[in-house]
């Protein structure tokens, strides 16, 4: 693996860590880089999963206190205006009651002043406020491809694993009739130790 790896790009481009089960861990130097390998995988094969580069993913912005009923297409066009493209913005609701709430996400398009948002306090003659949105919970996620964690199916070249019957296929397109007790053909668990070291994982 790692001399062909050497075929596509520079050693200095990229290292390497091998991890259990025959694993090895690829972190690329730059982004023309990742996409060269993520295609000689695809082209080969190669069982895998990544993640999304940095620069691809979008500015996210909370905007508080602008009325639930505010046309979105209004809004972008006004953050717009201000130097801000917002491709994606919609309204959310409540978890519980789906009310909707005066309250909108925001996708930026990566740009340099996309910290510069923050300073804006007004969106159509209305006193908004403009923040970062909340870190995520701790929660451990778990792609719903090949079952295991870490990453999501959208990164992910692994075969599929159905964590109904165990089987080499998508767990949605599973044909085992369901009965009222049911024999779990796969399951993982993850300890995170408290102690600094890594985490631990069994199969079974």
């Amino acid at each position: 693996m790692i001399n062909r790896i050497r075929n596509i790009a520079e050693d200095e481009q990229y290292t390497t860590k091998s991890l259990i089960n025959s694993v090895i861990k690829i972190n690329c130097v730059t982004p023309e880089t990742y996409r060269n390998l993520i295609k000689y995988f695809k082209e080969s094969n190669t069982y895998y999963h990544t993640y999304q580069l940095k620069e691809e993913r979008a500015y996210r912005i909370v905007i508080k206190h602008l009325h639930h009923s505010t046309d979105t297409e209004d809004i972008r066009q006004e953050l717009l205006e201000l130097g801000h493209n917002a491709p994606n913005i919609i309204n959310t609701h409540h978890r519980i009651t789906k009310e909707p709430l005066n309250l909108f996400f925001g996708d930026l398009d990566t740009a340099e002043n996309n910290k510069e948002i923050y300073k804006v306090t007004a969106l159509q003659n209305k006193i908004v406020q403009i923040e970062p949105p909340r870190a995520q919970n701790n929660n451990i996620v778990q792609c719903i491809r090949c079952q295991q964690y870490g990453h999501t199916k959208s990164y992910c070249n692994r075969p599929f694993l159905c964590v109904k019957c165990g089987g080499h296929h998508n767990s949605k397109e599973c044909k085992r009739i369901k009965t009222h007790q049911q024999n779990v053909h796969y399951a993982e668990v993850i300890t995170p130790q408290t102690t600094g070291g890594a985490n631990i994982t069994t199969t079974w």
